[in-house]
């Protein structure tokens, strides 16, 4: 009797949600690595959100996948509720949220997180160790962190640890924090802190996040965010990071970061991504009254919405 319900836990439908806007290629070397994969009960739910016909070839060459197309650039948070119905519909126990820039690594990555998750009612969300193509760490997890919003980690961990939030490429979810949490909020659309957001509305109904960092997942991390024009980069960045910092921070650190750490990033750029936040280290940017506009303009369209 013990055996079998171990094998029932072990036999959950998991639902893999895989969108793409521009990355074929990188897409099909994801779908390749999925193949050596030694849990069988999964399902990929594609949406090809290009508006160029890619999910056409994709079917044709994975006939698995079920394929749902959408008119093209609807935005992030859109196309994971396209998948998270669809996959409801399936009735997956669990739903795994998936940047199409992907690679798999161990063929048991599927079955070690899913017995994680089945090990303790509580977990709700699972993450695993992020790396680049070279190996280095990326991403493990992070830690809300007062105005600055997160601290992210990128040390090596070698046990199962609980975390604040996990990355939106790399997302396990259960099918009971949906049903609680509901779900992606749209209003972060098309990119940047929806995960977050939902990370925080899960611990908030007492679920735990979890990282599994002996599960190590190559991450290629997507450049479609560095081709959209600096003004709507901008706004969406203003936009989300009020909303998020109205919603979750607390009242002394949401006044510092949209009224004086906002309108300094407006102004002011890092000469480097790795420099220290140094006065020295930075300068002024060409574009800072445009930016300013937008950050404005990001203030009172979260205020339009309410």
């Amino acid at each position: 009797m013990k055996f079998l319900k171990e094998e029932m836990k072990m036999n959950k439908k998991v639902a893999l949600l895989i969108a793409t806007l521009n990355q074929e290629e990188a897409l099909r070397e994801f779908l390749d690595s999925i193949k050596k994969t030694t849990y069988n009960n999964y399902k990929i739910f594609f949406v090809d959100d290009s508006g160029k016909g890619i999910g056409k070839g994709i079917k044709r060459d994975y006939s698995y996948i079920d394929l749902t197309t959408t008119k093209g650039h609807s935005g992030g948070s859109v196309v994971w509720n396209i998948g998270i119905r669809n996959a409801l519909k399936w009735d997956a126990d669990y739903i795994f949220i998936l940047d199409d820039d992907m690679k798999i690594l161990d063929k048991n990555w599927l079955k070690e997180l899913v017995k994680i998750g089945e090990s303790d009612e509580k977990i709700g969300m699972i993450g695993c160790k992020l790396v680049y193509p070279d190996g280095s760490v990326q991403h493990m997890g992070g830690y809300m962190d007062g105005w600055k919003i997160t601290t992210e980690l990128n040390e090596d961990k070698k046990d199962v640890f609980e975390v604040d939030h996990i990355m939106g490429c790399f997302m396990l979810i259960k099918r009971k924090v949906i049903d609680k949490v509901g779900l992606v909020d749209e209003i972060y659309n098309p990119y940047l802190l929806e995960e977050t957001d939902y990370c925080l509305k899960t611990k908030n109904k007492g679920f735990k996040i979890v990282t599994v960092p002996y599960v190590k997942v190559v991450h290629k991390k997507s450049k479609t965010i560095n081709t959209l024009p600096n003004a709507e980069r901008m706004f969406v960045r203003f936009k989300n990071d009020i909303i998020f910092s109205k919603r979750h921070l607390k009242l002394k650190d949401k006044l510092f970061r949209i009224f004086i750490y906002l309108p300094l990033v407006a102004v002011f750029r890092k000469q480097k991504d790795t420099d220290e936040l140094k006065f020295k280290n930075f300068k002024l940017r060409k574009e800072c009254i445009v930016n300013l506009m937008l950050l404005v303009s990001a203030f009172f369209y979260d205020i339009g919405k309410k």
